[in-house]
């Protein structure tokens, strides 16, 4: 019998790669989607996993090939992102679609796509959000209106797949990222945004993997509509004040 799969979309990424390896290592096999190719082949060939090339904005694409390639999933991680920060008075309609696009109708068109597989096999989905979305910072309105539908999606399945598919969504605080590098390229920008965290320093992909792969994993029997805060206790503690 083949293994056991989980496909994630955003594999290409650098937390989408921890979670690879790490739910490699608990047993399964994963599947990777998304744009770079020079890094879903490179952590194909070290994983020895399949990947395919596909940018989630194109809907019809990515849902004909999660239904027909649906066979023994498992599970499903929808790491895509974007960080596109800017002023609301600045924003712009079609930037809000290109957002939603991209961070929410993604993660439907592929959970819809597999939904019935999931169903049958008691599986599991992971999505991702944001701490802007609690937190709240200027110039993230693009994003957080995104990631904050992911939010309520992650609560809504919860409901409507249960007790057949656990459904839970990781809300990271800043990563160091090939996303985020242009971000934190200056020094001082970087340490003023570590020291705004109690555990002071900035996310690390590694921090994402072995909870990404417990929450999709067999050993996850109770855990579902959860919005999980990995961000070194930014959302909910202040040191001062």
């Amino acid at each position: 019998m083949s293994k056991k799969k989980i496909i994630i979309v955003g594999g290409s990424g650098s937390i989408g790669s921890c979670i690879a390896r790490e739910i490699k290592n608990e047993g399964f096999e994963p599947i990777l989607i998304g744009r770079n190719i020079t890094s879903l082949k490179s952590l194909s060939d070290e994983l020895n996993c399949s990947y395919e090339i596909i940018d989630v904005t194109e809907s019809k694409k990515l849902k004909e090939y999660l239904e027909t390639n649906n066979d023994n999933v498992f599970g499903i991680a929808y790491c895509v992102g974007s960080i596109e920060l800017k002023p609301f008075s600045l924003t712009t309609e079609q930037e809000y679609i290109e957002s939603f696009k991209l961070n929410t109708v993604g993660a439907i068109i592929s959970i819809q796509s597999l939904q019935n597989t999931l169903i049958k096999n008691k599986g599991s989905i992971l999505l991702f959000s944001t701490i802007a979305v609690k937190q709240g910072f200027t110039n993230h309105s693009l994003v957080s209106t995104s990631k904050g539908a992911i939010e309520g999606l992650t609560l809504s399945l919860a409901a409507e797949l249960s007790p057949h598919v656990r459904v839970n969504c990781i809300a990271p605080s800043l990563t160091e990222s090939n996303m985020s590098r242009k971000l934190i390229s200056n020094e001082n920008i970087k340490k003023a945004i570590e020291n705004m965290h109690p555990i002071p320093k900035l996310g690390h992909p590694d921090d994402y993997g072995k909870i990404s792969a417990f929450l999709l994993g067999n050993n996850n029997k109770w855990i579902t509509g959860q919005i999980i805060h990995v961000d070194g206790g930014r959302s909910t503690l202040r040191k001062k004040g």
